[in-house]
Formats: structure tokens, sequence, C-alpha cells
């Protein structure tokens, strides 16, 4: 096993000693309040960006972002290998950018700002710079994500299903999704 390897495993298991755990998770779903919820949270890993008296959609961004960050940290501790298993598995979060990018050229308005990729992105620094849906679209055509359709509807279900295929070759192909050495 890699110095990599063993860096990155090393880094996981620490990770793994600060999380909430089922306990934890389970006294933060059954708070009773939104504000009793955060409190709780505060305590974890996830309060990275968290604000007190912030609104359900902002306390699960700030989550969800800090779940991303958690994952760029440990990327940058594994071989490049161990990074592109992380890359399929945080394909989720370039799929929010994507569609919220996506929906914010057709039809302009407020969008929370897109996740912080990292070297977790696969073609997201690429895709933030189009200045039009059909650029967008013409971009991910030539990417590893294909050609995502024309609706936000078809752009929503071929970006997911195209995750889902890369990660499932991903599994089969090298017999397993985290490889090691």
């Amino acid at each position: 096993m890699s110095a990599a390897w063993v860096a990155g495993v090393t880094r996981a298991r620490g990770m793994l000693v600060r999380r909430p755990g089922i306990p934890g998770a389970r006294r933060i779903a059954a708070a009773r309040t939104l504000d009793e919820a955060l409190r709780d949270l505060t305590t974890t890993p996830y309060c990275r960006h968290l604000a007190s008296g912030a609104s359900l959609p902002t306390a699960q961004r700030s989550v969800t972002a800090a779940l991303l960050w958690h994952l760029r940290v440990l990327a940058g501790w594994l071989p490049q290998r161990g990074v592109e298993c992380l890359r399929l598995l945080a394909s989720g979060f370039e799929i929010a950018n994507i569609d919220t990018h996506f929906r914010r050229l057709s039809r302009g308005g407020e969008a929370p700002p897109p996740y912080a990729m990292g070297a977790l992105a696969t073609v997201w620094g690429r895709l933030a710079r189009s200045s039009e849906p059909e650029a967008l679209r013409a971009a991910l055509a030539a990417s590893p994500w294909r050609d995502p359709g024309g609706t936000a509807a078809a752009m929503a279900v071929t970006l997911r299903l195209t995750a889902a295929a890369r990660i499932a070759a991903r599994g089969t192909t090298r017999g397993a999704l985290v490889g090691g050495p």
C-alpha cells in the first residue's frame, strides 16, 4: 500500500471519529424545531458555514457544502485513483451546479452560489464560464457528461443517468468503486 493510500485511510478514519453517527443523526432529526436542530449541528463537522437562525434550505445547503468540503479534504490525501473515485461519488454536487447554472442562464433570477468543487469537478470550471444555455449544452456534449438533451428536465435526468452509468462502469471494470493500491 502506497504512502498516499495510508495517508488517505488515516485521514478518513480521523473524519469518522468526528461524525455524529446514528445516535447524533437521530437526535438532530428528532429536534422539535429547526433552531434546536441547528444547535445540535453546531457540535458536528457539518457546522462549517452554518448560521443560527438559518432557513431550512440555507441549512441544508450549508450541510451539503460541508460534506463536499470534507470530500475535498480527503481527496487531498489520496492518490489519483482515489481522487477519481471521490470525483464519481461527488458527481451529484456537479450536477446541482449544472442544473442551477442552466436555470440561471435560461430564466435569470437568483440562485445559490455554486458548490466549490475543486479537484472533484469533472468539467465544472469550463461549464461555469458558459453564458448561454446552448453553450452550456454544447460544452456538456463534448464532456464525459455527454449530450444532456434540450430541456431542463431532460438535462436533469440525463446527467443523473450518466453519473449512475459512470459509477457502475467504475465498479465493474475495476472490481470495486474504491480500490486499494
